[in-house]
């Protein structure tokens, strides 16, 4: 086994996709935090959140279904079933929420059918299911189609996957076409809102006032949510059979006070983040158009922005230089990105001036430029 691993490690350093931890100053201008709106950083409302909330305990001590329960967590399910008007179930994690709701209720029996691109969380539960997958083209609603055409007679549980803004190419699905696929097929649809609460308030589903054809919604916090955890939404006898069924929910200890209470502050006040998300949009729009003027290539049009160069060796040399020049710069490579696809990939946050990004444009251009 030992040697098996260095092989493997070593095949990965050959091929420039070795991943290594790293620790960076804070002093650095942060282009790859998730938490879009900065909510973390914000001290007035982190003061009002610990005037409200105070002497909270940093573990739970158990699983849910022991005493894992606590008031505040029930507190929180039951605000966000009045938000959403859902039944929504706590996890500690997006991946345990997605793996788990898919591994739970799907099997041999079903049959899957996921966006090309979706996240690792919803494959790894799709394999623990057996359920037959299939993969649609990414956002490709016409090919989605001619899969259902081809084999919805022969599955009675279908289920179909899609992310709304995608983790790694920050392009959207078509929500509306999805659901209007759902309601000729009538299949089970899943989605992911892991880019996009926050960014949209309460999600893009929710702003859409899509909500009700939605079976399975699941809002991972440790993006826009400045959090950790994940809230999973659907019906009562779901709910239930997940309580007592879902391996990652039985036998997992429950998120801590601390943390419940922090999502709870979140989302309670939501709607007063109205004018982060529109200085957000401006950020976006700013962004989006100086890469235009500066000739860099990306398909992205939302707040996560990828700039491809195919080469490992190239990726790695731009995000080098650019990190000694003191910018927080991540390349992705394969796995987390088919192979030929390797890419630098820019989070957009509430953290950056446009003055930042003026900057960090310029100097991305003259790499890309120079680079051999």
């Amino acid at each position: 086994m030992e040697n098996m691993m260095r092989e493997e490690l070593e095949k990965a350093k050959k091929n420039r996709n070795f991943r290594t931890l790293k620790t960076y100053s804070r002093d650095m201008i942060n282009f790859s935090s998730n938490d879009y709106l900065n909510l973390s950083d914000d001290l007035e409302l982190k003061k009002i959140f610990f005037n409200f909330y105070n002497n909270l305990s940093f573990s739970s001590g158990s699983s849910r279904l022991i005493t894992g329960s606590y008031s505040l967590i029930m507190q929180l399910e039951e605000r966000v079933n009045s938000i959403y008007k859902k039944e929504a179930l706590q996890f500690n994690s997006g991946f345990d929420a997605n793996s788990c709701l898919i591994e739970t209720l799907f099997n041999k029996n079903s049959l899957i059918i996921s966006d090309k691109l979706n996240h690792s969380s919803i494959y790894s539960g799709i394999v623990a299911s057996g359920a037959k997958l299939l993969r649609y083209k990414h956002l490709n609603v016409n090919h989605l189609e001619s899969l259902l055409l081809k084999y919805s007679n022969d599955f009675k549980n279908i289920l179909v996957i899609t992310e709304t803004i995608f983790s790694m190419d920050g392009d959207c699905c078509n929500l509306k076409e999805i659901i209007e696929l759902k309601n000729k097929y009538s299949f089970k649809l899943m989605v992911d809102e892991a880019h996009t609460y926050g960014v949209y308030g309460y999600g893009l589903a929710y702003s859409l006032k899509l909500l009700p054809s939605i079976d399975y919604l699941s809002i991972p916090l440790g993006k826009g949510g400045a959090s950790i955890g994940a809230y999973l939404l659907t019906d009562s006898i779901t709910k239930e059979y997940i309580i007592n069924k879902g391996k990652k929910f039985i036998y997992t200890t429950a998120l801590p006070p601390i943390n419940t209470a922090w999502n709870i502050f979140i989302l309670e006040n939501m709607e007063s983040f109205y004018e982060k998300i529109v200085s957000f949009k401006s950020l976006i729009d700013f962004t989006i158009n100086y890469m235009s003027e500066l000739k860099i290539k990306t398909e992205s049009n939302s707040h996560i922005i990828s700039i491809l160069f195919k080469d490992n060796l190239k990726v790695d040399r731009v995000v080098s230089n650019l990190i000694k020049k003191n910018y927080i710069v991540h390349g992705i490579k394969e796995p987390t990105v088919p192979i030929g696809t390797s890419r630098i990939r820019v989070s957009l946050n509430l953290g950056l001036t446009k003055e930042n990004i003026r900057c960090f444009l310029e100097d991305l251009n003259n790499e890309i430029n120079n680079i051999f």
